[in-house]
């Protein structure tokens, strides 16, 4: 093998290292970064948050539950939403996995307002297939009891 063609395989070589490196630096940074909050818009977690919480805000902002829907999907009054954001401080959502395996999951919605004396807590019921994607990824592949998500009103 001439002196070229060598070092052609071995840049080869070398490359390919390089790049499985890179792939299993990221795979493992992936799993230790951490979770960024959920942000309003129109996923399940923010579909599980309205169910939980949209009547206890109306009544606290003196508006429609619908209004308050549509303001945090974006479709609504700004200033609403913008109350809301101000109002809001912290939503937690723990999904609790049942103990007969994949059914419907118990929900606790805790949300804590600008005062921190002011808190909401609801329990509810989410149906398996209403479960955000990578929560239920999460209670299947970590055989986890609980899985807990952080969202925000958008602002």
């Amino acid at each position: 093998m001439t002196r070229r063609g060598r070092n052609g395989h071995m840049s080869l070589w070398w490359w390919t290292g390089v790049g499985v490196v890179v792939v299993a630096v990221a795979l493992v940074a992936s799993r230790l970064w951490p979770r960024s909050a959920g942000r309003a818009g129109g996923g399940r977690l923010t579909a599980v948050v309205l169910a939980a919480l949209a009547e206890d805000w109306a009544a606290r902002m003196d508006a429609h539950p619908d209004d308050i829907r549509a303001a945090v999907l974006g479709s609504g009054s700004a200033g609403l939403g913008a109350r809301l954001g101000s109002e809001v401080r912290e939503v937690e959502v723990v999904f609790s996995r049942p103990a007969t395996g994949r059914s419907d999951a118990h929900t606790v919605v805790r949300c804590v307002f600008g005062n921190p004396e002011s808190a909401l807590v609801t329990e509810t019921v989410t149906g398996w297939d209403d479960i955000p994607d990578d929560v239920r990824a999460e209670l299947i592949r970590q055989e986890a009891d609980e899985v807990s998500r952080r969202w925000t009103v958008a602002s």
